[in-house]
């Protein structure tokens, strides 16, 4: 199935409001215990001088999370979204995370240098960002300016399906009883992902060829290591 792009930032209340209450929680808990995982597996201890960056952080559900989970280390979650963020805001309020803050900024313009990006992670992770990219290379270049060197790299996001039929059943298989705006945005989201052997050619001509990318499930694959 040949890709069709979605917009790049998802602005309409509607819509937002809708993605903001779907449960994700086994995709976003997975994205946590990917990092446990691989920082366990380098041997290596994050503190309270760490700074873990959530890309395109949308409502907030990721970053709190990692907030939650390592309480000592500084955790900021961006998005170009204004209407994302006063959700993730809305939900910060009502959790009280003191380590876990958000910023309005748009990757795209950190990749072409119109914005300084004020910090540098020690951690990188996104959920479901990559897709929304229409020129994904923008994507690869914001990350090599938010990421120090020897950052973690932790990115999860949906794999394209070979077919409009197999996207169909992949929709109703997993969204059923979902908001029928959900599922249509769920069914963009499809169409507008890449495959494994895409994302590999990315990051191969990104320079990042040092990040592993491989397939969990019939829905995501992941891209983790260290630059």
């Amino acid at each position: 199935m040949k890709r069709t792009p979605e917009p790049e930032l998802m602005q309409i209340p509607s819509q937002v409001r809708a993605y903001a209450d779907a449960d994700f929680s086994k995709s976003d808990s997975m994205v946590v215990k990917s990092l446990e995982k691989y920082l366990k597996k380098v041997g290596r201890t994050l503190n309270k001088t760490d700074l873990i960056l959530d890309i395109a952080c949308g409502p907030g559900n990721i970053a709190q999370r990692i907030a939650k989970n390592w309480p000592y280390v500084n955790v900021v979650g961006i998005d170009g979204s204004k209407e994302m963020l006063n959700e993730a805001e809305n939900k910060l309020s009502e959790n009280l995370t003191n380590n876990l803050s958000y910023q309005l900024i748009e990757i795209n313009s950190i990749a072409t240098g119109e914005i300084h990006c004020p910090f540098k992670a020690d951690v990188l992770v996104s959920n479901s960002a990559l897709h929304h990219f229409h020129d994904p290379s923008r994507f690869w270049g914001a990350l090599k300016k938010l990421g120090k060197t020897k950052c973690i790299h932790i990115h999860r996001d949906l794999i394209r399906p070979i077919s409009a039929k197999k996207a169909f059943e992949i929709k109703e298989k997993h969204l059923s009883n979902s908001p029928k705006i959900l599922k249509k945005d769920f069914h963009a989201s499809l169409k507008a992902s890449f495959t494994v052997d895409e994302v590999t050619h990315q990051l191969f001509d990104s320079g990042l060829s040092q990040l592993e990318v491989f397939q969990v499930d019939e829905l995501y694959f992941e891209i983790i290591g260290c630059i």
